[in-house]
């Protein structure tokens, strides 16, 4: 947890976590701001020169005044240019580095989290808080750097320049800003209160979206493409909805400070009107008051029109600081390292609400290159125990270990690859099939790949299509069968060749060809190794090792297939039932 003060968090955010670095920027634009502000003061000066002989016969133009204006202008595009090239690639380069440099701390960081941590957050969710929120971020820091800048030279200007002649319209100029500020500060906090609410309507939509587009087959195959789509018509009446009720909420507030700001003018011309017959300043201080006016509440007036874009982009801040502040997987130092594969579960308990219990003091050993089973009801554990090997999430009790060595001990790569992983939803990224396939091992060449396609008996398959293995497949594998890709899932874990298998109802809800080419595959992929598998189908692990029957988080029975058939408790009733659903048929 972030123990830092809310501002310190939100500057360390849009800073990109090196204020330092940063810091540089922010003093270019200042100067930039500085340099950009010299020809609103040079022409104010020519005025009066222009404007002296009028207000006074006695006085005569002096070209040489003009001259040395018309130069130190000169000077100061000079100037500008360079300040500016500087400046402008600060902003755009260094920016667009330091942020590349903290995204690629945030892809580090999210490597650390536990695999529990997905399953909570969507792709889309994490994809958001990647991009979108990192280009709110930035156009934040640009704007606020930017704006912050200009205003505050432009306040300094005006009061150090005003103040010297005369300190009453200096006054009558600056006495409208705090009361101004208020309303902007109203205006924040009313469109923070319902950004949140927004920008989730804003997700959903967009989830929407995609759920419409992408199942637009199964929705016409049904005829329900409309009264899906007004499921999507209403997610954009909400949005629009919230998007209105934000503008209102903030909107209507802001224009109170603006207007202050817009009776500020009017306060400096009445006041100016007044010194002026008073004889207290001349003609062309007053028409000098009028300009810096201008020029000081314009910038002030965009401040409350980026207030309401300020107040979202908070909420963007928010969610990437509590992703950085994500609790991640702790590693005993120094790391433990093992090249053994055996696995032992001791008095394990685990909760994934850290309260209800669905792991209840579970205790079992798997020997190397031996076969276990995992079975039971749904709902039973068996996923459960499966992942928390993997540490998907770790245990609140009990000790897991992988050849002697405590898992907690290992690093997270190290650990990994150690397991081959092949579940029954496969996910296939949008690439070709031997990139999909050299995920298992990155450095491996095209000839492990097509070895390990044979072995999955997957690569006629491959050179069937158009592409041969360069054939691209759809997000998530979609242009491929699900026996398709569960074989190409298998020749990535064969490509791994890491000791311990886990196997998560691997021939679920396949056709019998598939299944039988999945099989064999499986028998390619489980030679000597250590295997733990989930099964539905208590066919698939008659010949394993050890067959552990789970009920409710515990282990109930435990013993080879044909043990457990004599003892005739909750493996056998699973075995009956089964066999009599297989022998069903429909007339």
């Amino acid at each position: 947890m972030d123990k830092r003060s809310g501002l310190a968090v939100w500057w360390d955010t849009i800073t990109y976590g090196d204020s330092k670095k940063y810091g540089k920027f922010i003093a270019w634009l200042f100067f930039d701001s500085l340099v950009a502000s010299i020809p609103s003061s040079i022409m104010m000066i020519a005025v009066y020169y222009f404007l002296a002989p009028v207000l006074d016969k006695t006085k005569a133009y002096e070209q040489k005044s003009f001259w040395v204006l018309a130069g130190i202008l000169l000077a100061q595009t000079i100037a500008y240019a360079i300040v500016r090239r500087k400046s402008y690639l600060d902003i755009c380069v260094g920016h667009v580095s330091a942020q590349q440099e903290d995204k690629l701390r945030l892809g580090d960081k999210l490597k650390t989290l536990p695999m529990g941590f997905f399953a909570d957050h969507d792709a889309g969710e994490i994809s958001t808080l990647m991009m979108r929120n990192y280009e709110e971020i930035e156009n934040l820091s640009s704007s606020v750097v930017g704006n912050g800048t200009v205003i505050l030279i432009r306040l300094l200007i005006a009061l150090v320049v005003l103040s010297i002649f005369n300190i009453k319209m200096t006054l009558a100029m600056f006495v409208v800003i705090p009361l101004a500020i208020p309303f902007a500060v109203i205006s924040y906090r009313r469109v923070a209160d319902t950004s949140s609410e927004l920008l989730a309507i804003q997700q959903q939509t967009a989830d929407n979206v995609i759920e419409y587009a992408g199942g637009i087959t199964t929705l016409q195959a049904y005829d329900r493409t409309g009264s899906a789509f007004e499921g999507l018509k209403n997610s954009f009446a909400r949005l629009r909805d919230d998007s209105k009720k934000q503008e209102k909420a903030g909107g209507a507030v802001s224009m109170y400070g603006r207007a202050i700001l817009f009776l500020g003018i009017s306060i400096v011309m009445g006041v100016g009107a007044y010194l002026l017959s008073a004889g207290e300043i001349t003609p062309f201080f007053y028409i000098m008051c009028l300009l810096a006016a201008l020029q000081v509440y314009e910038p002030i007036m965009q401040l409350f029109v980026f207030v309401i874009s300020l107040a979202r982009i908070n909420q963007c801040i928010e969610k990437l600081s509590a992703l950085k502040a994500e609790k991640e997987l702790a590693v005993t130092q120094p790391p433990v390292f093992t090249e053994k594969s055996d696995i032992s579960f001791r008095d394990v308990h685990f909760a994934y609400d850290g309260k209800d219990e669905v792991i209840r003091g579970i205790s079992f050993d798997i020997p190397e290159r031996k076969f276990v089973a995992l079975v039971g009801s749904s709902g039973s554990g068996k996923t459960t125990i499966a992942r928390l090997l993997a540490r998907f999430w770790d245990i609140q009790k009990g000790e897991i270990r992988i050849g002697g060595a405590v898992i907690t001990s290992m690093t997270q790569e190290h650990l990994l690859s150690k397991i081959s992983m092949v579940f029954q939803d496969v996910y296939l990224f949008r690439d070709t099939i031997e990139e999909n396939i050299r995920i298992g091992r990155p450095d491996a060449t095209h000839e492990e790949i097509v070895a390990a396609a044979r072995a999955a008996a997957c690569h006629d398959l491959i050179t069937s299509l158009p592409e041969g293995y360069e054939t691209m497949v759809g997000e998530g594998g979609s242009t491929l069968s699900g026996g398709e890709k569960q074989r190409i899932s298998i020749a990535r874990a064969i490509l791994s060749d890491a000791p311990i298998v886990f196997l998560d109802e691997a021939t679920a809800s396949l056709d019998p060809e598939n299944e039988v080419l999945i099989q064999r595959a499986i028998d390619e992929l489980v030679k000597n190794k250590t295997v733990l598998v989930i099964a539905h189908r208590l066919r698939s692990v008659m010949n394993a090792d050890d067959i552990i029957v789970l009920d409710n988080g515990r282990i109930t029975e435990e013993g080879s297939h044909d043990e457990l058939l004599t003892k005739g408790g909750r493996y056998a009733v699973l075995w009956k039932e089964q066999a009599t659903a297989d022998s069903w048929k429909l007339t």
